[in-house]
């Protein structure tokens, strides 16, 4: 269920192709610096790749492609956001530029935003803080069923190919 602005407690407040972004900080799990990621072949151009998180397969989405965005610039500053996973499953990495802040939803304001502004309705709102627009999104919104579903698997296929290489390495070989 998108998030309604008065049931959000906190914001994460993120930058991505030089626009002010949010998701409520119920949904984000924890942030991480940029990491290696492996980037096996035939991977969909929203996949950046899949980072090895303390033993997880956790696939990292372009949220730029995703929203349609033109392609951000991935510095030494860029971060993954681990999402919490939904009851469908999954675990996944979403690929920001800089994440500036977390802040309590009271910091900002409403301006208001009619439905049917983005794709699937993931844009639910935009704030405003000391004059900058953050642009609210719905987690739960920004991946179709069908595409959740698909990333699902390859998660599962990804964790598969860590918990063999994990064997190897017991094994000595």
């Amino acid at each position: 269920m998108a998030p309604k602005p008065g049931s959000v407690s906190g914001i994460a407040v993120f930058r991505l192709v030089g626009q002010g972004f949010g998701l409520p900080v119920e949904d984000v799990r924890e942030v991480v610096p940029v990491a290696w990621l492996d980037r096996p072949p035939h991977l969909s151009s929203m996949v950046e790749g899949i980072l090895n998180l303390g033993g997880q397969a956790v696939p990292v989405l372009r949220l730029d492609r995703l929203l349609g965005l033109e392609d951000g610039c991935y510095g030494l500053d860029a971060s993954v956001l681990i999402m919490r996973p939904r009851p469908e499953g999954g675990t996944f990495g979403l690929l920001v530029e800089h994440v500036d802040s977390v802040r309590e939803m009271s910091a900002f304001a409403a301006m208001g935003l009619p439905p049917g502004q983005s794709f699937n309705d993931c844009l639910v709102e935009v704030l405003e803080r000391d004059g900058k627009a953050v642009n609210l999104l719905a987690w739960d919104r920004i991946l179709l069923e069908q595409e959740r579903e698909r990333l699902v698997e390859f998660q599962d296929r990804a964790q598969a190919r860590l918990a063999e290489l994990a064997e190897l390495a017991e094994s000595g070989s």
